[in-house]
């Protein structure tokens, strides 16, 4: 019987001081095991709604969509979905200042695409502002979740 009384007084004192403290926050000791952000977008003409780079419309080849991070440019990565008949790409924000030019290989740039984050629950992030050339641009969806920036070079 001494064992029972003495395990449950340890028991409770442990879960007594267990409770949450008020200084910590919601996330507080929560590990985050996610990769970068991955941003998929279309490049789309502002006025009719065109996919730029893919399809009947297309007027900016795919070389010439870049991630500029640091002093970098890389490719883009893209997605063709045949059986939706749909191609769109993918922008891996691995944190820092980075964004997508697009411009004719081998010239000067000519679009600039600054997409900005922020903070989503205790490990996640989410789009909160595109600039189009230091401009703000609305954040626009299509029903597939892919953003539609608006381009016009």
């Amino acid at each position: 019987m001494t064992r029972i009384c003495t395990m449950l007084i340890l028991s409770l004192a442990l879960f007594s001081s267990c409770s949450l403290s008020k200084d910590k926050g919601p996330c507080d000791g929560i590990i985050c095991d996610n990769g970068p952000l991955t941003f998929y977008f279309k490049l789309v003409d502002p006025d009719t709604g065109h996919d730029l780079v893919y399809g009947d419309h297309a007027t900016i080849p795919l070389d010439s969509v870049r991630n500029h991070a640091m002093d970098t440019l890389l490719r883009v990565r893209q997605i063709i979905d045949p059986a939706r008949k749909r191609a769109y790409m993918i922008f891996m924000m691995t944190g820092g200042p980075q964004s997508l030019r697009i411009g004719t290989p081998g010239k000067a740039i000519q679009y600039k695409v600054d997409v900005k984050t922020k903070s989503a629950g205790c490990c996640g992030e989410l789009v909160s502002n595109v600039l189009l050339n230091d401009n703000p641009a609305p954040i626009i969806k299509d029903s597939t979740g892919v953003y539609l920036i608006p381009c016009k070079l």
